[in-house]
């Protein structure tokens, strides 16, 4: 059982249907390779939630689709619209969970298909007197003569660790996670619908829509969270699956399912011996590494010398007790690195940084609270990815502004800088902001005593108080 939405239902009966009325679906729209498995025998069941009490219809029933290459077409559904309300509370699906949504939340919570048992069938063929299909939710739409989810009997079998797999190799792909989904959902696992949720949840929605989501997403967890996760490391779940996790190296190395399950790509390391960490085998496909305890430099030094931090895109080392003598260590290392974060380290220096082989990389550089107060060596080194610098909290005076303005040919991608607590100006404000940079450069330059008011005159793009 799948839902229709009610925009795509009301283009279909109008924005005041009426009960009884036989719209004549004949199609549903997809060419979704996972409903290959319908074949010319499944049924297609369709449902839709109104408002204003959120009563359940059934709109439309599909009987044995054919493909024919961008949609599945049966004859005309002789079924009436009919409210089948009465049956939300019989009405059990494969997975005995049966409808459970909160009030506010039926339409969200039927975006998974269900996965009929031959009692439900039994009831929806009574109900709308002429049988009832079982339906699988698509990116096609309904219309008249027309489906928008249609749910598959048959199981996928061995295609899941497949699926899994491509989810596992390809971490930033949305396809394959969508795919991986609806696998879940033609076996009517709910976690096909966490996926789906999570997926929704990462881009543009409503502020209803979004709170509508974000309580069947909790309800879910509640539920079924401890079977989905049930690893003794903290851990953050995007897109459906977990993505970082965080623990000592005796957490995480007792933690080897995560990895193979998940495709994290974020650990935070507490309290880790370098040398530990750099041999752990997970950390080859981690793309960012945040480490926590004071390793040094010498513990610094051993880590980036790690074959497994090859890969590493993004590095955290804030507050780690390292000197700017642990920057000489970088060489050649970190080809991969896009981000670096060394944060409230007594550097003093970024002499060995501005000689880092990999240097014009950076995309985000993090050098807040770092005691230092000359930058000049790393501005003479052309970084033309750099969009972030933070330099926050660092003694660097009205000079900061000059230097950056002068290199702006060599800081071509800046577009936010970072000056809090450094002691800049007004006049390098003005510097800044009528240099090459500034049609592009957000600046930050609180806490330097630079009035609001001062700067009202960039539109919003200097922040000051």
């Amino acid at each position: 059982m799948a839902i229709v939405s009610k925009a795509v239902f009301e283009k279909a009966a109008g924005k005041a249907p009426k009960l009884g009325t036989k719209l004549g679906m004949d199609r549903y729209v997809s060419a979704n390779k996972a409903l290959e498995p319908l074949g010319d025998r499944g049924r297609l069941f369709l449902v839709t939630v109104r408002p204003p009490n959120e009563a359940l219809w059934l709109v439309g029933i599909l009987e044995g689709p054919k493909f024919d290459g961008a949609q599945w077409t049966s004859k005309p559904s002789a079924t009436p619209i009919t409210d089948i309300s009465g049956l939300r509370k019989k009405l059990k699906f494969e997975s005995g969970a049966g409808i459970t949504a909160a009030a506010g939340a039926l339409g969200m919570s039927l975006q998974t298909p269900r996965k009929l048992t031959a009692a439900d069938v039994a009831l929806l063929d009574a109900a709308g007197g002429n049988g009832a299909a079982s339906a699988s939710d698509d990116a096609g739409d309904a219309r008249p003569g027309g489906g928008r989810a249609a749910n598959i009997v048959e199981s996928t079998g061995g295609k899941s660790d497949a699926l899994l797999a491509a989810v596992l190799d390809n971490p930033d792909d949305d396809d394959a996670r969508r795919v991986y989904a609806d696998a879940l959902a033609q076996r009517n696992d709910p976690r096909g619908e966490l996926v789906t949720l999570e997926l929704a949840l990462a881009g543009p929605l409503s502020i209803r829509r979004r709170d509508l989501m974000h309580a069947r997403r909790a309800e879910l967890l509640k539920q079924h969270g401890q079977t989905w996760f049930p690893y003794k490391v903290k851990f953050r779940t995007n897109r459906g699956f977990i993505w970082s996790v965080e623990g000592t190296l005796a957490q995480l190395g007792a933690a080897t399912e995560v990895f193979a399950n998940e495709p994290v790509i974020e650990v935070i390391a507490r309290d880790a011996n370098p040398a530990t960490l750099g041999k752990a085998p997970w950390l080859a496909r981690i793309r960012r590494l945040v480490v926590r305890g004071g390793i040094g430099d010498d513990g610094f030094g051993t880590l980036i010398a790690a074959k497994n931090v090859a890969a590493l895109r993004e590095l955290n080392v804030m507050n780690n007790d390292l000197s700017g003598e642990a920057l000489g260590e970088l060489g050649d290392r970190l080809p991969a690195c896009t981000s670096l974060v060394l944060t409230a380290n007594q550097l003093g220096d970024v002499s060995g940084l501005a000689e880092w082989a990999h240097v014009a990389n950076l995309e985000k550089l993090y050098l807040s609270h770092c005691e230092l107060d000359d930058i000049a060596p790393l501005l003479a080194r052309p970084m033309p990815n750099l969009a972030k610098l933070c330099l926050s909290g660092n003694d660097l005076g009205d000079g900061v502004a000059t230097a950056i303005a002068k290199a702006a040919a060599k800081l071509p991608a800046l577009k936010r800088l970072e000056l809090v607590e450094t002691g800049v100006k007004l006049a390098g404000v003005k510097t800044l902001m009528s240099s090459k940079l500034g049609p592009q450069l957000h600046l930050d330059v609180r806490k330097t005593g630079i009035d609001a008011d001062a700067v009202a005159t960039y539109g919003g793009r200097v922040s000051a108080s």
